[in-house]
């Protein structure tokens, strides 16, 4: 099958790959997550990082979990954004989004909360959630030091972060815990499912169905763990009394119509959703805003978009 990639993004798609073929990328399925960390790490580099001024960077741990809070610096009352990092809950770390959560916390003018996770295989589900959830306690209780309002705290991510974020909404809720005024899911993971029309049209770019099976199987203890709604989200069966959400899909990504359908879910009960769906575009976009116009353009409609609904 042929796909139409604009110009920029197939000259970084194929540096990326003349890289890894350099490095004698081994099959998927001879990885290791160590291994798999490395070549992410190389990967990374030929992402250009954008620069943005007026953002005050500092670091903490909640418990175990190390965060990096991004402040606009003439910021007082903010809305607070918790972010969780994608990366199949194998890779990824507070660097890997460190130039993304900046440029967000100037676009928005919100303080952003970056989230290093623990991954898998050696932390599996729900570590990662359970982690997050500890976040956005301590946001709370921490908003009004960080020159944040309490109640306005909200939680995004993108691909296996935007899972963890849909999540911990969910658990939130369920558990009568505190509320979220928002969340931003891009492309986000919300099934362990790989029959859906976006994982048949077969892409092949930078994530594949071959990577999301190795994903989940690194990720959960037992593939019965899949039909859970904190793992798959679409299998909620009342989505009722979640956040406002903001979900982003792109043309090339197989998670796009899981994505799609956990929108129209939350709608169906009566969430306020917006959708933002971007031809031409690959999963991992958010990487590629230092090299790739159409991907800047996406995120600054999508920050945009963000900051209305959290500054309502």
């Amino acid at each position: 099958m042929t796909h139409e990639l604009d110009r920029e993004t197939r000259a970084l798609l194929n540096r990326i790959g003349e890289r890894m073929t350099a490095l004698k990328h081994p099959p998927l399925d001879q990885l290791t997550a160590e291994m798999s960390r490395y070549y992410f790490e190389e990967a990374r580099t030929f992402f250009t990082p954008i620069e943005v001024d007026g953002v005050e960077v500092t670091e903490e741990f909640v418990g175990h979990v190390p965060i990096r809070i991004y402040r606009p610096a003439l910021g007082q009352n903010l809305p607070v954004h918790i972010f969780m990092h994608g990366g199949g809950w194998v890779f990824g770390s507070l660097d890997s989004v460190d130039s993304f959560c900046k440029y967000m916390s100037n676009r928005v003018q919100c303080i952003v909360i970056s989230v290093g996770h623990r991954l898998a295989p050696e932390h599996k589900f729900p570590a990662a959630i359970e982690d997050a959830v500890d976040v956005v306690y301590w946001a709370k209780a921490n908003a009004i030091q960080l020159n944040g309002e309490p109640e306005r705290v909200s939680i995004g991510g993108e691909s296996s972060g935007a899972n963890i974020a849909a999540a911990v909404a969910i658990q939130l809720r369920d558990s009568h815990g505190p509320s979220l005024q928002h969340q931003l899911l891009i492309t986000p993971v919300t099934d362990y499912a790989f029959d859906t029309p976006s994982y048949k049209e077969g892409y092949t770019f930078n994530l594949t169905t071959e990577k999301m099976k190795w994903f989940w199987n690194h990720y959960l203890q037992h593939p019965s763990q899949g039909k859970q709604p904190l793992a798959s989200p679409l299998r909620i069966e009342d989505a009722s009394n979640l956040p406002q959400t903001l979900l982003v899909t792109v043309e090339y990504d197989p998670l796009r119509s899981e994505g799609q359908s956990y929108g129209e879910k939350l709608q169906h009960f009566g969430v306020d959703v917006t959708q933002l769906y971007y031809e031409k575009l690959v999963h991992s976009f958010i990487n590629m805003i230092g090299e790739v116009s159409i991907a800047k353009d996406a995120v600054d409609e999508i920050l945009a978009t963000m900051k209305r609904h959290i500054h309502e």
